[in-house]
């Protein structure tokens, strides 16, 4: 079981969180050539120096939303039980932050982050995210599964769930009609899930 994190630990995050979140918002209120960095810190209420500590642009800041969910989720992966299959699991962890939206609870507009993500200049910071997730989310997998942390099988399955979270996302958000997010992301995953069953992990 991971420990629990220290007072300070938990202070740093949530304003690394709202570094985050408050360049979304300002990105997706007047485009992400339009904000600096100044408007970020002045709104939260921190020094320039201060959001340095965090992320090295806008952009990163931008990029770390999606990072951070996964770290969330490779988090609560050790908290499933050990008997429960590996996909199932996976999937739990990746789509709750989508069904406590859809369940009314407060978080990102993700049609407003995905557009700010696809906006021309985020390219490079959201592949070093992707790459970050990728890493973080296999290593749990290779943990649940009792394997080394290098285990191509944890990298391809990590691969594959963050690649079809982003995808539908992507569709979702880029769709007119396409109706509610939580169906789309839960019919998607157990489309792809029905293969890693038949690997038995």
């Amino acid at each position: 079981m991971a420990a629990t994190p220290s007072l300070r630990d938990q202070k740093k995050a949530a304003l690394r969180d709202e570094l985050s979140v408050t360049t979304v918002l300002l990105a997706r209120e007047r485009g992400l050539d339009n904000v600096r960095v100044e408007d970020i810190v002045r709104q939260v209420g921190v020094s320039r120096r201060t959001f340095g500590n965090y992320f090295s642009s806008k952009e990163d800041a931008i990029a770390d939303r999606h990072v951070q969910r996964v770290r969330a989720a490779a988090t609560d992966l050790a908290q499933h039980p050990d008997d429960e299959p590996l996909w199932a699991a996976v999937t739990a962890v990746l789509l709750a932050p989508y069904r406590a939206r859809a369940a009314g609870s407060s978080g990102d507009d993700q049609s407003g982050l995905m557009a700010v993500l696809a906006t021309p200049g985020m390219q490079s910071a959201v592949d070093r995210g992707a790459r970050t997730a990728n890493s973080v989310l296999a290593q749990a997998i290779a943990a649940r599964l009792g394997v080394e942390r290098d285990d191509p099988l944890s990298a391809a399955v990590a691969a594959a769930a963050l690649s079809t979270l982003l995808t539908t996302l992507e569709s979702w958000a880029s769709s007119s009609d396409a109706g509610s997010l939580e169906p789309m992301l839960v019919a998607a995953f157990q489309r792809l899930g029905s293969g890693f069953d038949r690997l038995h992990v």
